[in-house]
């Protein structure tokens, strides 16, 4: 059984937790037949029936009144005792703070490996292997772990959300968490200020590089995902420099997307750059380097100076 624990907010699915479940159906592939989604919290009876839309085998709850707020020794115990009663083969978690505060306490606390932010799934001799940044994103590193069950949590927009429609049957866990010592509590929560865009739920990204010269020239970029109805972006450069905003950056120490279309203009195309969005359904590369890496991942190459060819495209959209 390959487990995904799933993550609420409000009481409702965030949608990493879809993206997991095409991620675990990734493994069945090779080391299982069979997708579970559990459900922590007090009341997730919506969520639970949520998921079991979905073509997926079965969606566990774990309830309890300890639960309802996040607290890590409370989610772990109950993790736990599942893990040994259930015996999955992996368990996938959100790369959020909580996964990345979860995953390892177990991983540590039951002498399992675990791997983090994973971004990509392979197999060699139907053994899975796990590619993950490293060195702040200016490295990818291909790992294989051999513990059971794997733990992993999966980056945000590494992997498409899953859309497969079923009918998974409900069941509920017990837990017992009258033994887990009360370290802290939570007091409160508070929305934290949200950003001016979330560009991992984007269908359209335009995206801009150093290709683009000086600041005044981001603006380019800005019409063009204007006249697309898209949003815009940026590579590290174009946001170390200060031409856009942090929360429009893509690549490995940025956003993770995935968009249906997403153009790359004056994208040189480094590694950092390219885990961030090669996974993207159609990519457009733009760029007057025809050896460019980007042209490597890019469905459509435009090999032309970008100050002429984006003021074509916005005047084509525009008739």
């Amino acid at each position: 059984m390959i487990t995904v624990v799933t993550e609420l907010k409000n009481g409702k699915l965030d949608d990493i937790s879809l993206e997991l479940l095409t991620a675990a159906k990734t493994l069945t592939q090779k080391i299982g037949s069979k997708v579970q989604a559990i459900v922590l919290g007090d009341h997730v009876e919506e969520a639970a029936k949520v998921l079991s839309t979905y073509a997926i085998d079965t969606v566990l709850t774990l309830q309890n009144e300890k639960l309802k707020n996040y607290v890590p020794d409370n989610y772990a115990a109950a993790l736990k005792q599942l893990i040994e009663k259930e015996k999955p083969k992996a368990l996938l978690f959100p790369h959020t703070p909580m996964g990345y505060d979860l995953a390892p306490k177990i991983s540590a606390s039951m002498g399992l490996g675990a791997v983090s932010a994973v971004n990509q799934i392979e197999f060699e001799s139907n053994k899975p292997v796990f590619t993950k940044p490293v060195f702040n994103g200016k490295l990818m590193a291909k790992i294989k772990i051999d513990t059971d069950p794997l733990i992993l949590t999966i980056e945000r927009g590494a992997f498409k959300k899953f859309e497969e429609k079923g009918t998974a049957a409900i069941s509920s866990f017990q837990i017992d968490l009258s033994n887990v010592p009360e370290r802290y509590k939570v007091l409160g929560q508070a929305q934290a200020q949200k950003g001016a865009v979330d560009l991992t739920k984007a269908k359209i990204i335009v995206s801009g590089g150093r290709g683009l010269g000086k600041k005044e020239n981001y603006k380019l970029v800005e019409d063009l995902a204007k006249a697309l109805g898209g949003e815009y972006a940026a590579s590290r450069p174009v946001v170390d420099n200060e031409w856009t905003d942090k929360d429009r950056q893509v690549g490995s120490s940025g956003k993770i997307v995935s968009p249906d279309l997403y153009i790359a203009c004056g994208i040189s195309g480094a590694i950092q750059h390219l885990a961030g969005m090669k996974k993207s359904k159609v990519i457009v590369a733009i760029n007057k380097d025809p050896e460019a890496p980007i042209f490597t991942v890019a469905h459509y190459g435009i090999v032309g100076d970008l100050f002429k060819v984006i003021p074509a495209f916005i005047a084509e959209l525009k008739k």
